[in-house]
């Protein structure tokens, strides 16, 4: 029953962030009345259970049948959401579930007057839960030919609001779906939706810290009777490894100044693919938050750093060079539609203003001794400041010495100028590994979270097969790093090293 408690505190902070919106598909208090009308039919004093905090049994009981009015309104409204999108985005005809038997099912359950454990109690859960599992299926089967554009777009632009209800029946049904890139993608933009929220039109803000979110998620596990995809045991690592590369992600995109050297750098790609490369292991209520938070901050990034492109440039030249053509990826990356056109058209006018009077003069000031005076004469012309000479000659020697320097530049320094991509889809160790790279001489990958699962022997032989295959791109040497920068292997002719690296 704490579970209950410290879920309907989370639901009592969404409230007073005035996100429970009263739509057409909320249906809490449906369910709230419904349990009422529960108590009412059990023998007893079922009535004062809410007040006088229930216990054994009668709590039992109830617990499973408020998780069974739950999961049935969860569904309901899924299928509100799929049938809107297929109507209103795929402009198909909605095959709606005929959902009778299912409710027919959580009737039957809900009068019930045995306990938790008998014949009859039994066959009528074993009834409800066959009829569930066969609307989640129907569902499942729809959902595939959506893409995760279309959901985002129905829940940004859904008159009324999707509630916050709503948004955790998506949650939960993405979250206990069978696991694939689409159903996670899914789930990642329903959560930072959940979890986030607008401001100032483009720009969101979190509704609660890192730390709470992750209490909040791991409430929402337990009440969705979610089971983990994960080793739990094992996790810690590979959980603090991951959210350290998203924290990377965050810094990366935070040190941004021009959105072309966001674009330069590939960083949108980089998120998706490391999100994707996470697995299963994305679900983790630490790496969940993680996520919303980096979404959050890439959308406002990229709102900032457009407001600071129009401030130097006129929006008709910006919509020249960017166009749509980066429109979906920066969506997907940000967990929300971000249309570039549309951002510069939106703008505010003070915003605008800033561009229409020309740039500052800059006013240099020349000492009186330098200004010329009447009578000077052609020789005065070409006499030199013995100041800027002794400066010019400076700056000579520095850009001598900087090109020398950099033509000796250390092989770590190199990579970074000259490094190849190199395509690790036919190596055998793609499932391990990603991003490789090769310098001159040497092969570099990151290691993905299915690395840290395996056994030092195991590690070995992957970075023989990788040696391998750097080998074959006439490459000598491996170098093999986690998402935090730490050397994980390295290999060189005879030599095979493993590093431990800390936690």
């Amino acid at each position: 029953m704490d579970n209950i408690n410290v879920f309907e505190d989370l639901i009592g902070e969404l409230r007073d962030e005035n996100l429970l919106e009263e739509t057409v598909i909320d249906l809490s208090k449906t369910a709230h009345t419904s349990i009422r009308a529960s108590r009412a039919s059990t023998a007893g004093d079922e009535a004062g259970l809410e007040d006088s905090g229930p216990s054994g049994p009668d709590a039992e009981r109830e617990f499973f049948r408020k998780r069974a009015i739950d999961e049935i309104s969860s569904l309901q409204m899924v299928e509100h959401v799929l049938s809107g999108i297929e109507r209103e985005h795929m402009k198909a005809i909605s095959a709606s579930y005929d959902d009778l038997r299912a409710k027919k099912a959580l009737h039957s359950f809900l009068q019930v007057q045995g306990e938790p454990g008998t014949t009859e109690y039994a066959e009528a859960e074993g009834q409800l839960m066959h009829e569930t599992e066969a609307w989640c299926s129907a569902l499942a089967n729809r959902d595939k030919d959506i893409s995760a554009a279309s959901l985002r777009r129905f829940c940004e632009n859904s008159r009324p609001a999707l509630s916050s209800q709503a948004l955790m029946a998506l949650g939960r049904f993405y979250r206990n779906a069978a696991y694939t890139e689409l159903s996670r993608a899914k789930f990642d933009l329903v959560m930072t939706r959940l979890f986030s929220r607008e401001i100032d039109g483009a720009r969101r803000r979190l509704l609660f810290s890192r730390e709470d979110m992750v209490g909040h998620l791991r409430t929402l596990y337990a009440n969705w009777s979610s089971v983990a995809l994960y080793s739990t045991d094992e996790a810690s690592l590979k959980t603090r490894a991951v959210v350290a590369g998203f924290e990377d992600r965050i810094r990366e995109v935070e040190s941004a100044e021009t959105f072309d050297q966001i674009i330069r750098s590939t960083f949108l790609d980089k998120v998706h693919e490391f999100k994707e490369a996470t697995g299963e292991m994305f679900f983790t209520p630490e790496i969940v938050s993680a996520v919303i938070e980096c979404n959050v901050r890439i959308g406002n990034k990229f709102v900032d750093l457009i407001h600071l492109e129009r401030e130097r440039s006129n929006a008709a030249t910006i919509e020249q060079r960017y166009g749509y053509e980066y429109d979906q990826i920066i969506s997907e990356a940000a967990g929300k539609t971000l249309q570039l056109v549309e951002l510069l058209k939106n703008l505010p006018e003070s915003d605008l203003a800033k561009n229409t009077h020309p740039p500052p003069t800059t006013v240099v000031s020349v000492p009186a001794s330098d200004v010329e005076k009447p009578g000077r004469t052609q020789s005065d012309l070409f006499k030199v400041n013995k100041w800027l000479l002794a400066t010019t000659i400076l700056v000579v020697l520095a850009s001598v010495g900087l090109y020398f320097w950099s033509s000796q530049a250390s092989v770590e320094t190199s990579v970074t100028q000259s490094a190849r991509d190199v395509d690790l889809a036919n190596s055998g160790v793609d499932e391990y590994l990603r991003s490789g790279r090769a310098s001159k001489e040497t092969f570099y990958a990151i290691t993905l979270p299915a690395w840290e699962q395996l056994s030092d022997e195991q590690k070995r032989a992957v970075v023989q097969k990788t040696a391998e295959f750097a080998g074959q791109q006439k490459l000598r040497r491996v170098k093999l790093v986690n998402v935090r920068g730490d050397t994980e292997a390295f290999a060189s002719g005879e030599r095979l090293d493993i590093y431990s690296t800390a936690p």
